[in-house]
């Protein structure tokens, strides 16, 4: 029993340390939960789904995709710069926005995110690999646990922001948002570039 607290703690706080620093994913959970909790929480879904479809491939497929991971910079980066181009482009707020269909293309978009990023998948090719390599079924359970504790609490507190902040905060976490996003976009690019002049890509 002791042994399975301990489990579940340890992925507990890996799922955290996946979740929780700054970076192109939270930027965009940010920037749709200005509409509402539901929206950022379904950018957060979609990241999720992607880290257990990166779970999968990094157990099964390791030393199969591995030689091919470095090209992730630039189908990444190429990703952010569309969502980030989206995001700062004026736009007008439609109702299907505020929808299903809005939740789920806000899904889709964590999804696509998620599964081209190059920090997600270098986490589970470091510290992920080593959680399924070695730990069990309760630290599984507690890393998803974390990320989900995340992708609940952080949209809400951005929600919450706007609720009392009002429209001039919408603005600067949009814009701040955006620009995140295209600054981690142009950085991925510019490691895909350097690795390649570097003729290490295959």
């Amino acid at each position: 029993m002791i042994d399975a607290v301990y489990e579940y703690l340890l992925g507990l706080a890996l799922g955290l340390s996946l979740a929780v620093p700054p970076g192109p994913m939270n930027a965009l959970i940010a920037a749709e939960a200005l509409k509402t909790p539901l929206h950022g929480t379904a950018v957060g879904a979609g990241a999720m789904s992607a880290d257990a479809t990166l779970m999968i491939i990094t157990y099964f497929l390791y030393r199969l995709v591995k030689p091919y991971v470095s090209y992730v910079y630039f189908i990444g980066g190429g990703v952010m710069i569309y969502l980030a181009v989206l995001m700062l482009r004026p736009s007008r707020i439609t109702a299907s926005a505020h929808g299903l269909g809005g939740v789920l293309r806000n899904y889709t978009k964590g999804y696509v995110m998620g599964v081209t990023n190059p920090y997600q998948i270098g986490w589970w090719l470091s510290a992920g690999l080593t959680l399924i390599s070695i730990m069990g079924v309760f630290s599984i359970a507690g890393l998803f646990t974390g990320i989900l504790a995340w992708i609940i609490t952080y949209p809400l507190a951005v929600y919450t922001g706007k609720r009392y902040l009002g429209g001039r905060y919408e603005i600067i976490v949009k814009t701040v948002s955006g620009a995140a996003i295209m600054g981690f976009a142009l950085y991925f690019m510019y490691i895909g570039l350097t690795l390649l002049l570097r003729g290490v890509l295959p």
